[in-house]
C-alpha cells in the first residue's frame, strides 16, 4: 500500500483539527517500511562464476543462502560477503558432484526424485519446508537429487561403513537446539505493528463537492483518532461512523526508520492514531494506528530422530568424500566472474 499526502492537515481559524498528524516526509517512510516489512531479494541474472561452462548466477546464490539457512546455517552464520561465498561454493560442490554422477550414470531422474519425495515422509516434510520459504521445486529436487546420487557415489567406494549410534543421534539433537536458541537470540527483532483505517470518499457531480466530501471525511477521521484507544478496539473507535475499512496490521521494522520516524511513534505510543490525509485521487481519508511493537524470531523447525540420522550419513560420507572432491575441483575450469567471491 503507497499512500501520497496531496495536503497536510492544518488547523484554521474555521475548524480546528486535534488529531495526531504525521509529516509529508515521516509518513511516507513509514507507508514503505509497512509496504516492504518483508524483504523481497533483487532478481538478479548477472552471473558471478562458470563451472565447465555452466553458470551459476546471482539468482541462484541468493536462493542458495535461503537453502542453506535452513539445512545448514553454519556456513552462512557470517557476513553478507561470507554467505555469498559460501553459497557459492556449496553450488560449486553441486555442480561438479552432478557432472560426476552423470558420468558414471548414477544421477537419479526428475521423476525418480519426485517418486522417492513421496514415498518418504521425513523427505516430503523436508521438500514442503524448502518450498515454503519461496525455494522452487526445481531447486528442492536438483538439491536432494543431488545429494542421494553423491552418497550413494561415495556409499559405492566406502560399503562397510558401521551404523550411525543413538547417542550421536542424542548429541546432535542436543546441539542442534542449542545451535537454534543461539540463532533465536542472533535474529529475533522486535517490529512495530500499524493498522491502516480508510474512509472512502463518494465522488461527486463536482471536484468542488468531492471536495466537500473529502473535507466532511477528514472530520470524522480526526475524530475516530481522537477516540482510538488501542488496535483491539478499533471497531469501537469508528463505531457512529459510515462507511470505515479497517485494514490488516503491517509490520514495520524499526531498524530501517529515520530517528524522527522511530521518535514520533514511541512518543505517541501504542493506541495512537494518526490522520494522515486524502489520496492523490481524493477517493479516501486514510489514518494510520501504531499498534503497539512485536518480537519475532524464527520458527523452531520440526527435527526427527530420522532426519538427525539422515544427516549425520550425509556428514559421515561428505567427510570421506572430501579427497575425491578435491580431485574433480583440481580437474575442473571453474572461473570467477565476481573475484570478491573467489575461495
Amino acid at each position: 500500500m503507497t499512500i501520497q499526502m496531496i495536503r497536510l492537515l492544518t488547523p484554521s481559524p474555521q475548524r480546528r483539527i486535534t488529531g495526531k498528524l504525521l509529516a509529508g516526509p515521516l509518513l511516507a517512510g513509514v507507508l514503505a517500511l509497512a509496504a516492504s516489512a518483508t524483504p523481497a531479494s533483487a532478481l538478479s541474472t548477472r552471473v558471478v562464476a562458470t563451472v565447465n561452462d555452466t553458470a551459476i548466477s546471482g539468482y541462484q546464490i541468493t536462493q542458495r543462502i535461503k537453502l542453506l539457512k535452513i539445512l545448514r546455517p553454519d556456513l552462512v552464520s557470517g557476513s553478507e560477503r561470507q554467505q555469498k561465498k559460501a553459497a557459492l561454493q556449496n553450488l560449486i560442490d553441486e555442480k561438479l558432484k552432478t557432472e560426476e554422477a552423470k558420468r558414471l550414470r548414477l544421477l537419479l531422474p526428475n521423476d525418480r526424485v519426485e517418486k522417492i519425495i513421496a514415498d518418504t515422509p521425513s523427505l516430503q516434510n523436508l521438500a514442503k519446508r524448502l518450498r515454503s520459504q519461496g525455494l522452487s521445486a526445481r531447486l528442492v529436487n536438483t538439491y536432494i537429487a543431488t545429494r542421494m546420487s553423491w552418497n550413494r557415489i561415495v556409499s559405492n567406494k566406502h560399503p562397510n561403513l558401521p551404523p550411525i549410534s543413538d547417542a550421536q543421534i542424542d548429541a546432535s539433537m542436543n546441539k542442534f537446539q542449542r545451535d537454534f536458541q543461539r540463532q533465536i537470540s542472533q535474529q529475533a527483532v522486535s517490529i512495530y505493528e500499524l493498522l491502516p483505517i480508510t474512509l472512502p470518499v463518494d465522488r461527486q457531480a463536482t471536484p468542488e463537492l468531492t471536495g466537500e466530501v473529502a473535507r466532511s471525511r477528514l472530520i470524522e477521521a480526526d475524530r475516530i483518532a481522537q477516540r482510538f484507544k488501542s488496535c483491539r478496539s478499533a471497531r469501537k473507535a469508528t463505531s457512529g461512523v459510515f462507511n470505515v475499512q479497517i485494514g490488516k496490521r503491517l509490520p514495520a521494522d524499526p531498524r530501517k526508520m529515520t530517528p524522527e520516524m522511530r521518535s514520533t511513534l514511541d512518543k505517541a505510543g501504542p493506541g495512537s492514531a494518526f490522520v494522515m490525509g486524502v489520496a492523490p485521487d481524493r477517493s479516501a481519508v486514510q489514518i494510520m494506528a501504531f499498534c503497539g511493537r512485536k518480537r519475532i524470531a524464527p520458527e523452531a523447525p520440526k527435527i526427527t530422530r530420522v532426519d538427525v540420522k539422515r544427516r549425520l550419513e550425509d556428514e559421515r560420507l561428505e567427510n570421506l568424500s572430501k579427497s575425491y572432491l578435491r580431485e574433480l575441483h583440481k580437474n575442473a575450469f571453474i572461473e570467477y566472474k565476481d573475484v570478491s567471491l573467489r575461495k
